[in-house]
């Protein structure tokens, strides 16, 4: 779909294409437990184009190379969902398998004296309200290693607030907090040709470059050693401030959206924004200076995914030329996901709404029919749980997410899947598992605070922005809904001191058949006993603890 117009010194490798063409698993690859292969991006939106499943065109995105190597060599999920629409929560709940209420500061505490970098009452770190020591302790990194007996490298962003060194779990770490895109920095430990301690990368370094070419390295190390591997590549593409590489930053392909999406949400009214919570009904309109901001943030946007793609392809020409990709899992998804001018918020997440919760997934493996779907109702706090499911390994009881393994692999192509995959299958009756499959996903965010983007008059994350929601199904006895309760943060401490959602102040509720771009607000002519059953559902999620989460 396009050509780089130049190259820099640090432009992902290329390399040579090796054919190698397997119809089932080997015996010697059959006996052993499979690698993992882990891309996630940052603020990657689905929505309005950016990821998977495509809507802005058959062929059209920012990631050919993804497409034909993940998307229709595997399965792209088709209602997958972040629980906390923002970063360092997001990224605990991935690594922990557990939902927000379970990895946060207590209640009883201010929680984080800052929205990013902060500390605890009792003087510990906290990122976005997280308790990072419980995160950092209790990762599926960590089981694969003590249980599964992987071997596991960390290559960029891990939670914004990023240790110095190694974390439970990992060998290899080439780390941070999301950095810059030009002379970024990493913690390093372990990584050959480079000194423990701090990388500091020179005026021509990129970061998804850098982050690309030392996994590529790293992989080419373990790929054919006695343990197998977990790869957790994560870019900070495509967060702000949307810098793209060189060699790519004046490219657009000509069929691609001149503009970001202009959905029915895009610029409306105060009048029609009334009936949302305050942070929504207060917002500006977008003049057009602001629609500039977001039409130039769209393209930059897709430009550093470009980078991404070539990141995800040559992981894949490489596993090709190294013999493993036939026992190996390829799973790529997001933080969350993002707006561009919905409900007239220029550009940023931290938001109930289906642009910021919705995300993609895709996965390629043994079992796993290509160009599938996906369709069941999940979150990335099933990613861990799954994960430990291809190794075998139980899911933990400290972990909320479930497995959806069962869901995904081929029934009638199980004779292809690596043993610790068949052990997992069969401790489970597949048709239970999918009857048995909750139809309502949860979310939960409490207010980090940020500022206007794009101009005056667009304040993000305010703080009556704290709530927790839940997206039913169409199959659900809802039907297709989204709810959400909101809550007012109490205490003056940067607005977040302690929310326990027990004083809702406001409610949402939008039927997402009718009205897909949530402009709406159906609660006030809701049924009281329709409005009671939302708020038990909810409320019961917001309680819900390993094995008695649905």
């Amino acid at each position: 779909m396009y050509a780089p117009s130049k190259m820099a010194m640090n432009k992902l490798l290329w390399l040579c294409v090796v054919p190698y063409f397997l119809l089932f698993v080997s015996p010697t690859n059959a006996a052993k437990k499979p690698n993992i292969v882990f891309f996630l991006t940052d603020d990657q939106d689905q929505v309005l184009g950016a990821s998977f499943p495509l809507t802005a065109g058959e062929d059209v995105t920012p990631l050919p190379k993804t497409k034909a190597l993940l998307a229709d060599k595997g399965a792209t999920a088709t209602a997958f969902y972040i629980h906390t629409p923002i970063c360092c929560p997001s990224r605990s709940e991935t690594l922990s398998g557990r939902y927000l209420h379970n990895v946060k500061d207590p209640i009883n505490q201010k929680q984080c004296s800052e929205g990013y970098n902060g500390k605890t009452d009792h003087g510990s770190d906290c990122c976005m309200h997280v308790d990072e020591a419980l995160v950092n302790n209790n990762t599926f990194v960590k089981y694969l290693k003590t249980e599964g007996g992987y071997t596991s490298g960390m290559f960029g962003k891990y939670l914004n607030v990023c240790p110095n060194n190694a974390q439970p779990g990992f060998d290899a770490w080439f780390a941070n907090g999301g950095g810059t895109y030009y002379s970024p920095s990493f913690a390093v430990q372990n990584i050959d040709g480079l000194p423990d301690g701090m990388f500091h990368g020179n005026k021509t370094d990129y970061t998804t470059s850098l982050v690309g070419n030392y996994s590529l390295a790293w992989i080419r190390k373990v790929a054919n050693g006695p343990a197998p591997f977990l790869a957790y590549i994560a870019p900070k593409a495509a967060h702000d401030p949307f810098q793209p590489a060189a060699w790519y930053e004046n490219y657009w392909d000509p069929s691609w959206p001149k503009t970001a999406p202009r959905p029915p949400s895009w610029n409306v009214s105060m009048e029609a924004r009334a009936n949302h919570h305050p942070n929504i009904a207060n917002q500006a309109m977008l003049t057009d200076d602001v629609a500039n901001c977001i039409d130039t943030n769209f393209q930059n946007r897709w430009r550093t995914l470009m980078s991404v793609d070539d990141v995800i392809s040559d992981v894949l020409t490489l596993s090709d030329e190294l013999g493993v990709t036939d026992n190996t899992y390829f799973i790529y998804s997001s933080d969350h996901g993002f707006q561009l001018g919905e409900l007239n918020l220029p550009y940023d997440k931290r938001n109930v709404y289906e642009f910021d919760t919705k995300i993609h997934m895709l996965i390629r493996g043994p079992g796993i029919t290509p160009g599938s779907h996906f369709t069941y109702p999940a979150t990335n706090v099933d990613l861990g749980p799954t994960f430990l499911a291809l190794a075998g390994i139980a899911t933990p009881m400290g972990m909320d997410g479930k497995s959806m393994l069962s869901l995904i692999i081929n029934s009638s192509l199980t004779h292809e899947v690596p043993v610790s995959v068949q052990t997992s299958l069969a401790a489970e009756d597949p048709v239970e598992v999918a009857n048995s499959w909750r139809d309502t996903v949860y979310i939960e965010h409490y207010r980090v605070g940020a500022g206007t983007f794009c101009g005056p008059g667009h304040h993000i994350d305010q703080i009556d922005n704290n709530f927790i929601a839940i997206r039913t199904m169409p199959n659900s006895k809802y039907g297709n809904m989204l709810y959400a309760e909101f809550q007012w943060a109490n205490g003056t401490n940067y607005g977040q001191g302690n929310v326990d959602f027990q004083s809702i102040f406001f409610h949402e509720l939008f039927d997402m058949d009718k009205d897909p771009w949530q402009l709406n607000n159906i609660y006030d002519s809701a049924n009281a006993s329709l409005k009671a059953s939302l708020h038990d559902d909810v409320q019961a999620w917001l309680r819900c603890k390993g094995g008695m989460c649905p």
